[in-house]
């Protein structure tokens, strides 16, 4: 199931979508992305512009961030693609398999130029 996300792209615009993390490049598959504008009212236009195209991929090269919208960004998100919020509600279980701390792997850590962080995944337990 793919995830509901709010997409910080590096040119400024901040997108919703339907959004599901690949293990290669491109990093990102997003479904019916929308770009999200206005303050105090909330405004979704189709991105890319002058395409029909539903399914769009993204290069991490072009991501800031990548994280959960607000309430306010899920409603108008579903209004737009007829959907209802429940649809991309994880489950707990999902989300506390999802939980998961980067730590540095005890002796990788060199005095020289050529130091390349070596990370490994590890249950967070303080949630």
């Amino acid at each position: 199931m793919m995830n509901l996300a709010l997409i910080v792209l590096k040119s400024g615009q901040t997108l919703v979508s339907q959004s599901d993390e690949l293990d290669y490049e491109p990093k990102v598959h997003l479904v019916n992305p929308y770009v999200i504008s206005g303050k105090t009212k909330i405004t979704l236009t189709r991105w890319p512009e002058y395409t029909d195209d539903t399914h769009v991929l993204l290069r991490s090269d072009d991501l800031l961030t990548v994280c959960e919208p607000t309430e306010l960004v899920i409603e108008a998100y579903c209004k737009k693609v007829g959907k209802k919020p429940e649809d991309f509600e994880v489950a707990e279980e999902e989300k506390e398999e999802q939980k998961m701390l980067l730590t540095e792997e005890e002796g990788s850590i060199r005095n020289d130029d050529s130091y390349e962080p070596q990370y490994r995944e590890e249950p967070d337990t303080s949630w």
